[in-house]
């Protein structure tokens, strides 16, 4: 019963009514914020290395652990930014 009621629910933006510089600026709005996120991803993957070299030179295995695991999220947040704005572009070819 629940299955039934929620599937009925269907959820479609009209952006029909708006101005055409306000979805313009809803589109550049959304480039930016996405070329923002992989700016700082990129800055996270910097540090990453950089920590990483460091720990090298100096012999710390904590750094050097810590520099690894940063990595991995900075590559894997990436990653994931990917994933999302290909599905958001996805899904807005599906509505249009």
């Amino acid at each position: 019963m629940l299955a039934t009621v929620l599937s009925d629910i269907n959820v479609r933006p009209d952006v029909s009514g708006l101005p055409p510089s306000v979805v313009a600026g809803l589109a550049h709005l959304a480039n930016n914020a996405a070329g923002l996120l992989v700016i700082v991803s990129g800055l996270g993957i910097a540090v990453s290395l950089i920590g990483w070299v460091t720990a090298s030179f100096t012999g710390n295995p904590q750094l050097a652990e810590r520099s690894k695991s940063s990595l991995g999220v900075s590559i894997g947040a990436v990653a994931l930014l990917y994933l999302g704005v290909a599905a958001a572009n996805y899904a807005g070819r599906l509505f249009s």
